[in-house]
């Protein structure tokens, strides 16, 4: 609602500097206790977290020793391997270096939780302000948007997809450019849709997707000014190109060059759809009702959490039921985004449906978005979609009281909190330390198991010594035809049998001066905490669903020859057997 008072209307929601200010205060609230341990702990996801923590740590290495984040010696040693396909997120290591310099890389991937999460608010009532122009109806679709559970489960995990915040601001720029027709606007899209494509490809192909029908649906409308729309869009592209080039153009040469890459298989098994009306299971007042449908169904990785809530869909309906016409392509978008994530296998209720066709299965044979590969990332589509229906149906609810709108946000809130927000402290054995004052690199057993070994370089960050092995987006052929052609590493690779050898003189040759055994990666070691954990803690049970895949008889055997060449183990704790030659 407006305020003429110019008093009044400096601490209103009509005013952006006060809108902003909530929403960082709400991200603040949102993600409590984060803050108050914003240097010692993180979001409590275990897998690509520390794939992401060890970006952080790599881009900064690279700043101060002045190298090319796009290769790196530090994985897969002795040959190195291209980071040029891997997921880095630019735009994040440049946003949070400053951050990543002063405090560390905990300090650094909390900053961009808490960024992403206030200007994705902030963005989206910027949105629907342009919309509908009515203040409180945008700030309650940026509360929407900004804490939507499947966003906010992915903080746990993916830097590169929860850093959403450009999407809804290229849109905002778009609208504002298709009514004005003003370069200013076109070239602030552009800068947004760059910026977004720095975030994560995923997202700019995603926000490719979405904008393609407003930019026909905008030239339509100005087709009798085509000569300044044209140009308009021409000035948007030449930015965004020039945004994207320096991160886009070392694919570009490798491509060009013959260069190939191994991508990781299609996840077409999208979001189970009847968990659109499932809170989430770390909701502190409804968690507890739901908590056994989750254990029935744990989902390793960070995006099957999809609940819409109730306060929102009614609101949404309302809008999409009195304002048609308005609601109809934010509709459109809403419910895209929840058939994609559906995937190409449904699911209701955890059983499995039979299905004839899914529109998820078209990607795979269109080119560039055959790379949107996960299925249930599209409820981020899904969920700005929602937001903006939310913020269109608020406004036609017509003459409200005052404490309409606090109890509209307090029940919005309430339905999508994760309060107290899941962290988990950053600890490393205190042996790595010891390791990093040795010469030479370090050989883990086990590496090369994918997403379950990306501990080996959560380590790194602490000892900084070369590895063996790493967990990256994709792998070039070159670097795994290199580790197969080596005897003496591809015969410890993976889970290696009880009968592998260990060569230690060629190790020697090879430049590795030190061996660390995780036995916290035994199978009994699993065992022991599945005794001990119970499943109800969906993100512990998720943590040690991801240990476990080497038997005790291979560990047993391996240790029983770095004995017998080394004289034992060097140092020992409960987690770590270090090797010292």
């Amino acid at each position: 609602m407006l305020v003429d008072d110019p008093k009044q209307r400096s601490w209103s929601l009509d005013n952006s500097y006060v809108a902003a200010a909530a929403y960082l205060f709400t991200t603040l609230l949102m993600t409590f206790p984060l803050a108050l341990s914003w240097r010692t702990a993180l979001p409590a996801g275990d897998g690509d977290l520390w794939q992401n923590y060890w970006n952080l740590w790599w881009w900064k290495q690279c700043l101060l020793e002045g190298t090319n984040p796009f290769q790196t010696p530090y994985l897969f040693f002795p040959n190195g391997t291209d980071l040029i396909f891997h997921t880095h997120s630019p735009f994040n290591q440049v946003l949070s270096m400053p951050v990543n310099l002063l405090f560390g890389e905990a300090a650094a991937y909390n900053f961009c939780v808490v960024f992403a999460l206030t200007v994705s608010g902030f963005a989206t009532y910027l949105l629907v302000r342009e919309i509908t122009s009515n203040a409180s109806a945008a700030f309650l679709a940026g509360l929407v948007f900004a804490y939507f559970p499947n966003l906010v489960e992915q903080t746990q995990e993916h830097l590169n997809l929860f850093t959403i915040q450009f999407i809804p601001l290229a849109l905002f720029y778009l609208l504002r450019w298709g009514r004005s027709s003003r370069n200013v606007d076109a070239l602030a899209f552009g800068a947004c849709f760059g910026l977004n494509a720095l975030c994560s490809w995923h997202l700019g192909l995603k926000l490719a997707m979405i904008v393609t029908p407003v930019v026909v649906w905008i030239a339509w409308r100005n087709r009798r000014q085509w000569s300044g729309y044209a140009r308009g869009l021409g000035l948007a592209a030449a930015l965004a190109v020039l945004i994207v080039l320096p991160a886009v153009s070392p694919m570009v040469a490798s491509l060009a060059g013959g260069a190939d890459h191994v991508t990781k298989p299609p996840v077409p098994r999208g979001i189970d759809a009847s968990y659109l009306f499932t809170p989430s299971y770390a909701n502190p007042l409804f968690g507890p009702l739901v908590e056994s449908r989750y254990v029935a169904r744990t989902y390793r990785a960070a995006g099957f959490v999809c609940y819409l809530g109730l306060v929102p869909v009614l609101l949404a309906a309302l809008g999409a039921w009195r304002a048609p016409r308005r609601s109809l392509g934010w509709l459109a978008l809403f419910a895209l985004g929840v058939i994609l994530a559906i995937g190409v296998d449904p699911w209701w209720n955890n059983t499995r449906l039979e299905a004839d066709f899914l529109p998820f299965g078209l990607l795979r044979g269109i080119p560039l978005l055959e790379n949107l590969r996960v299925a249930n990332r599209f409820m981020l589509v899904a969920g700005l979609g929602l937001a903006v229906l939310v913020g269109i149906g608020w406004q036609q609810l017509g003459k409200r009281r005052r404490w309409a709108l606090p109890l509209a946000a307090t029940l919005v809130l309430a339905e999508y909190s994760w309060l107290p927000y899941p962290i988990r402290r950053v600890e490393h054995s205190p042996l790595l330390r010891q390791v990093a004052e040795r010469p030479g690199a370090v050989l883990d057993i086990p590496f090369h198991q994918r997403s379950r070994t990306v501990h080996n370089m959560a380590a790194q960050t602490v000892h900084g010594r070369p590895v063996s092995g790493g967990y990256l987006s994709t792998y070039p052929p070159a670097t795994l035809a290199a580790l197969d052609s080596e005897p003496a590493l591809s015969a410890l690779a993976g889970a290696p049998s009880a009968e592998a050898v260990v060569d230690v003189e060629r190790l020697r040759d090879l430049g590795f001066r030190t061996v660390i055994v995780h036995k916290y990666r035994m199978q009994s070691h699993q065992q022991r905490l599945r005794e001990i954990f119970d499943p109800s803690d969906t993100l512990e049970w998720k943590r040690i669903l991801r240990l476990g895949g080497l038997p005790d008889a291979t560990v047993e055997a391996l240790r029983q020859q770095l004995d017998s060449a080394l004289g034992g183990a060097a140092i020992e704790d409960e987690d770590l057997a270090i090797y010292f030659f």
